[in-house]
C-alpha cells in the first residue's frame, strides 16, 4: 500500500534561516526529516510571492494567469472593486471590514478562483480518495460547510452573510467553519482572538494530531503553519529561534504517530515554504512612498473606484505593487515616474500578447512562442536588451537573481483582465501606501527577486532525481502521480 502524503506548508520557510537554526541545534525534527529523504534549497515559488497566489498554484499546478488569483490586494475589473484578502487590518478597515471578510471567506475560493482548474482536493476526492486541508487559504473541495463567526467576530462582523463554503472531507479554517474535524476539540488558548481564532501552528497541529490518533488521516493532507511569517516580518534577526518553535510543533505531530520512525512508515512528508522574505532597511528611504510619486494623477479611493473619473489605482502587495491605468496615456506617465526611482528594479506591463519589462534605462519584451528555451523547457520570443542579469547562452535563458522570471511575471500580469503594471523593488526596500503594513527594520516579500522567491523543499523517502530544478507549480503532478499510481 502506498504511503499517505502530508504537506507541512511553512509560511516564510527559508533555507538560510534553516541552516542557521540547524547549526545552533534548534531544529532537530527538521534535521531528521531532511536526513530521511531529498532536500533542495532552491525550489522556485510563483509571483507575486504572496499567499493567495502561491497557494492557488500549489493546489492547481498552474500559474496565476490560469487560476486567476493575482495577489493579496488587487483590482477586479469585472466587479469594479479592489479586493483585499487580508493585507493588514488598517487596509481592510479602509475598504470595509465586512466587504474584505466576505472576499476572504467566500469570494477568494468560490468566485475569483477559476472554475476552469481543479484543486488536488477536488481531483482526488472525485476519484474516491479522501483528502484534508487544515487552515489553508485555498481549500476548494467537494464538500459543503457552514461558515461561522467565533467569539467577538460576531459583533465585529454582525452584518456579514456568507453562503456555505467548499472544502475537502477533512477540513478546518481556524474556528471559522463548522466541520466534523472540530467536533470534540476542547477549548484552548490557541483558539482565542489573541491567537487569531485557530490560525496558528499550535491549533493546526492539534487537528493533525487528532486525525492521526483517531486513525482518520486521509491519503493526502496539507497542514498550513503561519506563525513563522507573522514573527519574521517583525523580528528577522530572530529567524533561527522562530523556526525552532515550528520544529517543536512538528515534533509533537511525529510523536502522535508513535514516534518519528512510525511516522516515516505511514507517511511521506513534504515540507516547503510559500515564499522567502527580504530584510528591509531601518531608514525611511527604505520605503517607496507611492501616492506622492503620482501627484497630479487622479488616484482612486480603494473603497469606491470611479472608472469615469479616476486615472490610476494603486494596489500595494508589500515588495511589489499592481498599478491599474484607467485612461489613455496614464501607463506611459506611470512608467516614466517609476523609472526615475533608484529603488525600483523592475517595471512590467502587458504588451500585445506578451510582456514588456523596463529596468533603469534598459527594456526587453517577451511572449510565449517558438523561440529561446528557458531552464524549465518553456519557449519564448524575446526582443530587446539583456536586463536584470538575464543572459542567453547556447540557446538557453539564464535568469540570474530572478528565477523563472518569464513564466512568473507573465502569470501575475495575465491573471488580470485589462491593462495592469507591476513594479517591484530591489532588496532592502518596500512599498508604502497609507494604511498598509510597514516593515522598516523588519522583513517583507512580494517581489520576483530570489530573496523572496526561493524556498527549501524536503520530501522524505525521495531522491534528488525527483526534481532537477524544483518549482512549486510542479508539485501537484508529482503528488497526483504518487497517490494514483
Amino acid at each position: 500500500m502506498a504511503k499517505k502524503i502530508m504537506i507541512l506548508f511553512i509560511d516564510s520557510f527559508m533555507a538560510d534561516v534553516f541552516e542557521q537554526a540547524s547549526n545552533k541545534g534548534l531544529v532537530p525534527t527538521l534535521d531528521f526529516l531532511r536526513s530521511r529523504g531529498a532536500y533542495w534549497t532552491d525550489c522556485v515559488t510563483v509571483f507575486p510571492t504572496m499567499s493567495a497566489s502561491v497557494d492557488g498554484s500549489l493546489l492547481t499546478g498552474t500559474f496565476p494567469d490560469v487560476h486567476k488569483l493575482p495577489g493579496i490586494l488587487w483590482y477586479n475589473r469585472n466587479e469594479n472593486k479592489v479586493v483585499n484578502y487580508g493585507n493588514g487590518p488598517m487596509g481592510m478597515f479602509k475598504l470595509g471590514i465586512t466587504r474584505c471578510a466576505y472576499d476572504i471567506a467566500y469570494g477568494m475560493n468560490q468566485i475569483h478562483f477559476s472554475k476552469q482548474v481543479k484543486t488536488i482536493y477536488e481531483e482526488l476526492e472525485e476519484q474516491g480518495i479522501p483528502t484534508a486541508s487544515i487552515n489553508c487559504m485555498i481549500h476548494r473541495g467537494t464538500d459543503s460547510y457552514d461558515f461561522m463567526l467565533p467569539g467577538l467576530m460576531n459583533l465585529i462582523l454582525m452584518k456579514l452573510k456568507v453562503p456555505p463554503i467548499r472544502g475537502p472531507k477533512g477540513f478546518s479554517l481556524g474556528k471559522f467553519a463548522r466541520t466534523p474535524l472540530l467536533e470534540g476539540v476542547k477549548w484552548k488558548w490557541n483558539q482565542s482572538i489573541f491567537k487569531r481564532y485557530g490560525f496558528n501552528d499550535s491549533f493546526a497541529i492539534d487537528l493533525a494530531e487528532k486525525m492521526v490518533k483517531q486513525n482518520q488521516l486521509p491519503d493526502f493532507t496539507i497542514v498550513y503553519l503561519p506563525d513563522t511569517d507573522y514573527s519574521y516580518h517583525r523580528h528577522p534577526e530572530q529567524g533561527p529561534e522562530i523556526l525552532g518553535k515550528v520544529d517543536r510543533q512538528i515534533a509533537r505531530l511525529l510523536r502522535s504517530f508513535g514516534g518519528a520512525e512510525k511516522a516515516m512508515e505511514e507517511c511521506t512528508f513534504i515540507l516547503l515554504g510559500d515564499h522567502g522574505q527580504t530584510k528591509i532597511g531601518p531608514d525611511t528611504d527604505a520605503t517607496v512612498d507611492l501616492e506622492p510619486l503620482f501627484h497630479g494623477l487622479k488616484q482612486a479611493k480603494l473603497k469606491k473606484v470611479d472608472p469615469q473619473e479616476d486615472e490610476l489605482i494603486i494596489c500595494n502587495n508589500e515588495r511589489m505593487t499592481y498599478l491599474y491605468p484607467l485612461k489613455e496615456g496614464i501607463l506611459e506617465e506611470v512608467v516614466k515616474r517609476l523609472s526615475e526611482d533608484h529603488r525600483i528594479d523592475l517595471i512590467a506591463w502587458k504588451e500585445q500578447n506578451g510582456v514588456r519589462i523596463q529596468s533603469g534605462t534598459k527594456s526587453l519584451s517577451f511572449a510565449p512562442g517558438e523561440g529561446v528555451a528557458d531552464p524549465y523547457g518553456r519557449h519564448w520570443m524575446i526582443k530587446g536588451e539583456e536586463i536584470l542579469g538575464l543572459s542567453i547562452t547556447e540557446g538557453t535563458i539564464s535568469f540570474g537573481d530572478y528565477p523563472d522570471l518569464f513564466s512568473r511575471l507573465y502569470g501575475g500580469l495575465y491573471a488580470h483582465e485589462g491593462q495592469v503594471i507591476t513594479v517591484t523593488t530591489y532588496p532592502g526596500y518596500d512599498f508604502y501606501t497609507k494604511g498598509d503594513p510597514v516593515h522598516l527594520g523588519g522583513a517583507s516579500h512580494g517581489s520576483l527577486h530570489r530573496s523572496d522567491s526561493i524556498v527549501p523543499l524536503i520530501i522524505t523517502g525521495e531522491t534528488q532525481d525527483a526534481f532537477k530544478r524544483p518549482r512549486l507549480v510542479d508539485l501537484k503532478p508529482y503528488i497526483m502521480n504518487k497517490i494514483t499510481n
